[in-house]
């Protein structure tokens, strides 16, 4: 019989995603023919050059869990037809830590690569997902894979700190927090709304897509105030949030992930490392009579702050193994992660990419998944909101009514 061996135990940083099996997927529509022998051997030389996302999680009898690499060959794309009910099949952290699954249409078809959260974060996935498309139009034009380097497996973020030095310190940035922790008189968290079960499901999801003009429109409004497309976004999030709530007293808890690679001396390769994050914090506090600028301004200072202190790159290690939804005594908190800029894939000239997509697959727990995923791709800004509450598609629909008000409200007239 076929094994596996174990490779290594994860790091707390990583158990946190195995123990709420935990994939993210980018879904990409893509117009034009797609060779399916082609993109299959793309595939397995992309497991081939990075061995350990070709195995799977076991747990040990203290419930941590290991990455084991197969001595098997892993079983390949999930293929399907648009048109076809679809199978409702779902990635297995048991069975592997990489799945892709391509849906055949005639005219558009859609792909989606899955990976484990424990192996990879954005950054990672879309640096696989490069490579997976460079090597399929290498094979579809003629000119092969060519020579291959296998890649290390990747280390935790862990390893990454204590590299450089980094430890634990005092702070975690929950301290921003502390003013509204059991300070309001609160119903019940709409966010805690999960269902319990067996399986990993995957998260419900509404989203908006900006056109090119206005995502223009907001870069041009970024540039002439100076604030960043990211602070910017995040404020739009959060002031739809507190005009929904209607709560106008109770101020925001706000998180959102940080790629420690821009940040770290020396720095981290793409796939050098699984999870190189830091967690940022931020209490929004929000009047009638707040603008979006100032907001997204607050927002950026809070985080330069933080950062020049230290707090947001040893953040994590702070936080426990398991997902627990909104702490108790705190109003709903937003969570949000971007992951800016990404530039277009290579592939052959038939085929385009028209469309780049988040989802979130997270085991069904009684703390309900609630965050904002936001992407500028190929010019278009992407916002997706997972969330097992109640009408996600009232809150990306007025973000984006706000985003794209922001051009004319200060002084930028849209063609």
């Amino acid at each position: 019989m076929f094994g596996s061996t174990p490779i290594r135990y994860l790091a707390p940083s990583e158990e946190f995603f195995a123990q709420s099996e935990n994939f993210i997927g980018i879904t990409l529509t893509l117009r034009g023919p797609v060779v399916v022998s082609a993109m299959a051997e793309a595939f397995r030389t992309l497991l081939r050059v990075h061995p350990a996302h070709a195995g799977h999680l076991s747990p040990g009898a203290d419930g941590r869990h290991q990455i084991m690499v197969d001595e098997f060959e892993h079983a390949g794309i999930w293929l399907e037809k648009i048109g076809d009910p679809p199978s409702q099949r779902l990635p297995n952290q048991s069975e592997a830590l990489v799945n892709l699954l391509l849906r055949l249409g005639e005219d558009r078809s859609e792909l989606t690569l899955y990976i484990h959260h424990s192996l990879a974060d954005a950054h990672h996935q879309f640096v696989l997902l490069e490579n997976l498309f460079g090597w399929y139009t290498d094979i579809v034009t003629g000119a092969g894979v060519g020579p291959l380097k296998i890649e290390p497996i990747p280390v935790p973020l862990e390893s990454v700190l204590s590299a450089r030095g980094i430890g634990k310190l005092q702070r975690f940035g929950l301290e921003r927090f502390l003013p509204a922790i059991f300070a309001y008189d609160l119903p019940p968290s709409k966010r805690n709304e999960g269902r319990v079960g067996p399986q990993s499901v995957r998260v419900p999801s509404a989203t908006c897509r900006l056109t090119r003009q206005e995502s223009q429109s907001l870069r041009d409004v970024c540039a002439a105030h100076r604030v960043s497309l990211n602070a910017l976004v995040a404020a739009a999030i959060l002031m739809v949030e507190w005009n929904i709530r209607e709560s106008p007293n109770v101020p925001i808890p706000y998180t959102y992930p940080v790629d420690l690679r821009f940040f770290l001396t020396p720095p981290v390769g793409a796939t050098e490392a699984t999870n190189p994050i830091g967690m940022a914090m931020y209490l929004a506090e929000i009047r009638p009579d707040t603008g979006v600028i100032d907001l997204a301004r607050d927002i950026a200072e809070a985080f330069r702050s933080d950062l020049a202190e230290g707090v947001i790159a040893q953040s994590f290690l702070h936080f426990g193994q398991h997902y627990e939804g909104n702490p108790p005594g705190l109003p709903d908190v937003v969570m949000a992660t971007d992951s800016g800029d990404i530039p277009p894939l290579r592939t052959p000239p038939e085929l385009t990419v028209e469309e780049f997509g988040f989802e979130v697959l997270f085991a069904p727990t009684a703390a309900g998944v609630d965050m904002y995923s936001a992407v500028m791709y190929d010019s278009t800004l992407v916002i997706t909101y997972h969330s097992h509450g109640a009408r996600p598609g009232q809150y990306t629909a007025e973000i984006h009514k706000l985003l794209a008000e922001i051009p004319s409200r200060y002084g930028w007239a849209t063609e």
